[in-house]
């Protein structure tokens, strides 16, 4: 007879549905990008899968946050010549004035604290451009860190420029909408277009003029979806098994995250068949505006205070069923690397668990709070690994992130990695990671220097969730 872990292997080796999911909600819904229709569309359909599915206490969770509508952008050369350049507006950017926004462009390279702090007497009054590559030393810095350093030393607009080719315009949020939009105007630029720029400006002054028309919707609302399997023996215990379903609003979002939602879904799906066989509650959710700040995950964290204590461990998908091979990056406690790699060497899958600090997605709430947090995430092949790391996002936050980009072995492979790992971690008779104290959590964040780059974003909040 197979075992429980054959059988549900057996059923998702065997089974197209994740991938059906995947151009479903691509296809027919868009970006599911917050405070649109089609995010609505996603959402209901979501809860429809889990309700078809058999998962218990099935549930759209509503919240409130800074929503955003995108509207026209350019640019303008005016000086030493007249040029226009095609552009995008970054999210949560407001508005210029009526007549646009014209200064003088500063050149950041590629935007690390360092970089900004040695020109931080050029930068009051004019616009940065600085790209999304890693620093001169090798690390990479978030969006809203460069960001954030700009509006901290006076820049009056902010220039993001995609550090690799393709003429592909970059998109991204600015701030953290379950809390604020942003303060200066802001546009994505592609790799092409912003050589061009940094090519013009050498030896002499550059002047732009940009205008955008987007609008900041304060008191927006977007959903969590929530699904359950509630445990036999342990209920009150959870295993959070969670990802984002929005993307943004120029592409599918088919690999960032729609491919790491429909995995959640396919573990759903196959575990749900075999209620009564977990000992632990598994909680199935799919958090709603993450690319505007990780705003749903933060919310829900905030919504659900009072259960902190009952998480075991958070697994978040974000990248997860992009790429064919499947990793797990732990967050934190470092305890939670042996236990994964144990698993991992248990059930026979290449894979080497690593630790990173990660702060920009669904972890990090739950990770600031104590919980055991790790992340499934992929990559194509293990030797193109460094290469993948060098390209950033890749096609993420462009309009080429599209389905055709995805491949359906890899929805397979990570739901099926997923659901032995969850087969375990929910039956084990003494859950053996414990939450780690926050007090010991933010003076480890104070000491790497993370703590400043949150500042600097304005997700430095430790008195509270949101």
């Amino acid at each position: 007879m197979a075992s429980l872990e054959e059988e549900v292997v057996g059923d998702i080796w065997c089974n197209f549905e994740a991938y059906k999911n995947l151009v479903i909600m691509c296809d027919r819904f868009g970006s599911r990008f917050a405070f649109t229709e089609e995010e609505k569309l996603a959402r209901d359909f979501i809860e429809k899968k889990f309700e078809e599915y058999g998962l218990e206490n099935v549930r759209v969770e509503p919240f409130k946050y800074f929503g955003w509508k995108r509207g026209k952008a350019s640019l303008e050369v005016l000086e030493p010549f007249e040029k226009k350049i095609p552009v995008i507006s970054l999210v949560l950017s407001p508005p210029t004035p009526k007549e646009g926004l014209e200064g003088e462009v500063v050149y950041l390279g590629s935007g690390s604290p360092d970089e900004f702090k040695a020109k931080k007497d050029e930068i009051e009054g004019k616009i940065v451009l600085c790209s999304s590559a890693a620093s001169p030393d090798g690390k990479r810095y978030h969006r809203r860190t460069k960001y954030g350093y700009a509006v901290e030393f006076g820049a009056i607009g902010f220039i993001f420029m995609n550090h690799n080719p393709g003429k592909l315009p970059p998109t991204g949020s600015l701030r953290p909408a379950y809390r604020m939009a942003g303060e200066i105007p802001a546009i994505g630029i592609s790799m092409e277009d912003g050589e061009f720029i940094i090519r013009n400006m050498k030896g002499r002054r550059l002047r732009v003029r940009m205008y955008n028309e987007s609008q900041i919707v304060p008191d927006a609302t977007s959903w969590n979806v929530v699904g359950e399997i509630v445990g036999s023996k342990y209920p009150d215990d959870i295993v959070v098994l969670g990802g984002h379903y929005d993307g943004h609003d120029i592409s599918q979002g088919a690999l960032d995250n729609c491919s790491g939602v429909v995995s959640i879904m396919e573990v759903a799906r196959t575990l749900a068949k075999h209620k009564g066989s977990f000992k632990r509650t598994i909680r199935f959710i799919a958090f709603g505006a993450e690319e505007l700040g990780v705003t749903g995950s933060t919310c829900y964290v905030d919504q659900h205070k009072d259960e902190i204590p009952r998480f075991n461990m958070m697994i978040n998908v974000d990248g997860g069923g992009r790429f064919i091979r499947q990793n797990f990056e732990v967050h934190g406690p470092e305890e939670l690397v042996p236990y994964l790699q144990k698993i991992a060497d248990e059930i026979g899958y290449p894979m080497k668990v690593k630790t990173t600090l990660s702060t920009a997605s669904d972890h990090w709430p739950f990770y600031l709070e104590g919980v055991p947090a790790a992340s499934l995430e992929s990559v194509p092949d293990p030797m193109l690994e460094p290469l993948v790391r060098s390209m950033g996002r890749g096609w993420g936050h462009t309009p080429a992130d599209t389905v055709d980009k995805v491949d359906p072995r890899a929805l397979k492979e990570a739901s099926l990695v997923l659901s032995q790992f969850l087969i375990r971690i929910a039956n084990e008779e003494e859950f053996p990671i414990k939450h780690t104290e926050k007090k010991k959590i933010l003076k480890y964040l104070e000491e790497r220097g993370v703590a400043e780059q949150l500042r600097i974003q304005k997700k430095w909040h430790p008195e509270s969730i949101r």
